[in-house]
């Protein structure tokens, strides 16, 4: 497989990922009463957008993260969030059952035992940076392999494990910030802020070993 051909079955993954993961998000929030406003899939401009459902589609081109907003804008009134809307348990589910449905894809992809057993251990990645490397590798060996289908739940056991870490950048975090959903805490935007400033050179790092393990 040449590294072009590598590089776009890693978009595609991702992109699968992502939007699986808004889908669900989409799905579980309509079935409990807060229909999204909009579903971004990908992130970056617009190439494609469109009303179905009531809910503005958007196409975006970069595949490493999806959105899904439920905040309406209302005639002469101040902004609404439909999931505030929610009882918790209910906001709780919508936030996390989506991640619950890509461990259920992960253990058909790679058998119930193995596919939670790459969820457990995902929760590790981002703390075991000496381990990375080698764990990039053994990744794109599966992409050059032709191994997708596997290729393709590993990724979303581990995606699934790093989003419900308790960041409140993350799913995790989200939840277990639920109490204070209606006005968030000045100590919680402050973990915010210390959250991303230590995600983004994690993922420019984790980028840089794509990179070069490809190249």
């Amino acid at each position: 497989m040449d590294r072009f051909t590598q590089f776009l079955w890693l978009w595609m993954l991702f992109f699968a990922v992502n939007v699986l993961w808004a889908l669900a998000q989409a799905a579980v929030a309509s079935t409990l009463g807060a229909r999204p406003v909009l579903v971004d899939l990908g992130i970056g401009p617009v190439l494609l957008s469109g009303r179905l459902g009531g809910i503005v589609w958007s196409f975006r081109p970069i595949a490493v993260a999806s959105a899904v907003g439920f905040t309406e804008a209302v005639e002469d009134a101040p902004k609404r969030n439909r999931l505030q809307q929610l009882s918790l348990p209910m906001h709780g589910a919508v936030i996390l059952l989506p991640w619950v449905s890509q461990v259920a894809i992960a253990m058909v992809c790679l058998g119930a035992e193995e596919g939670l057993h790459q969820f457990v251990h995902g929760f590790t990645v981002p703390f075991e940076l000496s381990a990375l490397p080698g764990r990039i590798e053994r990744f794109l060996a599966l992409l050059r392999d032709g191994e997708i289908l596997r290729a393709w739940g590993v990724m979303s056991a581990k995606l699934a494990a790093i989003n419900l870490l308790p960041l409140p950048i993350l799913a995790g975090g989200q939840f277990l910030l639920l109490p204070w959903r209606n006005a968030y805490p000045v100590w919680a935007g402050l973990l915010n802020l210390l959250s991303v400033l230590a995600a983004v050179p994690w993922a420019l790092y984790v980028s840089y070993l794509v990179v070069t393990t490809i190249f």
